[in-house]
């Protein structure tokens, strides 16, 4: 792996977009305080090393891309992603170091990881490159194998995992068009589920005409973003009158559940309207866990795409 050990602008502009983001939040979500203040150190420096990972994905052009959205099956399934094993290895070992600053508990976990990875119990190069939202089975075998809580595995694995994925999907999936083609609910890079939306309302140009609403899913494995319906659940597809509903308190205007009446599936939205600067899936997903909460009290079920 190869690049400047000095950070471009583009990088101090994430940089600086994502602690502005963080403030934002804290500032009317304290509570999350010493979650996001850790946070922000694993997410800064998935920024940070974006000149340094090693992902060369199989060239796509614009028809091929065409073709999958059209045929409605994720790009993954067609192409190698191209990221390289020794990528991820210095990543892992990063980020190791990272959690292991956390606190007790994330030392612990480490430190087991670690044990089994030196025993051979653990091939971190074989496993990581494993990493598939279709897999979701891997992280739970492995944590039961080295004793290590699932969530906190998972939240590990996904931070090194999580910048690799992002350059698959930028290099597949640039600022473009062309999603306007992808009818379905999971990602179009890698097939997983959206972990949140994000809700943009632009004001008409012409007057007493109402405002314009665009939905956009967030991918928490690659970062890919795309379009989906206003009023079609994503993940039965039910349309009916009725079915689409949604909770929000007036405490915190820039963020609802929305759920399905017919299925009871659930997702977080962001209202950017609301909100100042570019949101972070991670940061967004981690300091709305309160609307997990609530969701689980109304026996709601978090969306899962399996298919």
């Amino acid at each position: 792996m190869s690049g400047s050990t000095l950070p471009d602008k583009s990088t101090e502009a994430a940089v600086k977009a994502l602690t502005r983001r963080a403030e934002q939040i804290l500032q009317a979500r304290p509570a999350y305080k010493e979650m996001v203040d850790f946070y922000l150190t694993a997410f800064r420096r998935q920024i940070e090393w974006r000149d340094r990972l090693a992902v060369h994905p199989t060239p796509v052009d614009r028809e091929q891309v065409r073709a999958c959205l059209r045929e409605g099956t994720p790009l993954v399934e067609h192409y190698d992603p191209g990221i390289e094993s020794d990528s991820l290895l210095a990543l892992w070992a990063e980020m190791k170091t990272v959690f292991r600053r956390g606190n007790a508990v994330l030392e612990e976990a480490v430190e087991r990881i670690e044990q089994a990875e030196q025993a051979g119990d653990l091939l971190p190069a074989t496993w990581l490159m494993e990493q598939r939202p279709d897999r979701g089975e891997l992280i739970g075998d492995v944590a039961e194998r080295v004793g290590v809580e699932e969530s906190m595995l998972g939240s590990l694995v996904r931070v090194v995992t999580f910048p690799h994925w992002q350059v698959v999907s930028g290099s597949w999936l640039p600022s473009s068009g062309r999603l306007h083609e992808w009818k379905r609910s999971c990602c179009p890079t890698c097939g997983g589920p959206p972990v949140l939306v994000e809700l943009c309302t632009k004001p008409s140009a012409e007057e007493n005409i109402a405002p314009v609403s665009q939905r956009f899913a967030h991918c928490g494995f690659c970062a890919s973003r795309w379009r989906v319906p206003e009023l079609k659940c994503p993940a039965c597809g039910s349309t009916k009158s009725g079915d689409a509903k949604y909770f929000f308190t007036s405490q915190e205007p820039d963020l609802r559940i929305d759920f399905c009446k017919s299925c009871n599936y659930y997702i977080k939205v962001v209202d950017v309207g609301k909100t100042s600067g570019t949101i972070h899936v991670g940061l967004e997903s981690l300091s709305t866990t309160h609307l997990d909460e609530i969701a689980r009290e109304k026996k709601l079920t978090p969306l899962e795409i399996t298919t």
